[in-house]
């Protein structure tokens, strides 16, 4: 019984992550949010094959494929975030919030207008 409520209990935490990530891909049309989104939901999917198998199904072997799936799609997400050519370039908005108009460290003086 405890182990059904816990694989529910992780099927929906995959899927909330799924879905926070696809909202910040909307915000920023960074493919990184999108791979990671459909990477928790195979997870979530995968949670959900196993809570109808029976523990002894030999078809659980191939719901672990889909954990792999998974687990490959974040790998790649992040490989491909850090090879990309625009990977150090700072994103146009930042999930909505505005940014401080200098940094901790950059204290110029703005410039008198002529």
């Amino acid at each position: 019984m405890s182990g059904d409520f816990l694989s529910g209990g992780s099927m929906v935490a995959a899927l909330t992550i799924a879905l926070f990530f696809l909202r910040y891909w909307l915000q920023t049309r960074d493919r990184l949010f999108v791979i990671f989104s459909a990477g928790f939901l195979v997870f979530a999917v995968s949670r959900l094959i196993l809570a109808f198998l029976d523990e002894d199904d030999e078809g659980r072997i191939f719901v672990y494929g889909l954990r792999l799936i998974a687990f490959g799609l974040i790998l790649g997400a992040i490989i491909d975030k850090n090879r990309s050519p625009f990977a150090n370039l700072p994103a146009a908005r930042s999930n909505g919030h505005r940014q401080a108009a200098h940094a901790a460290g950059d204290q110029q003086a703005p410039q008198a207008r002529r």
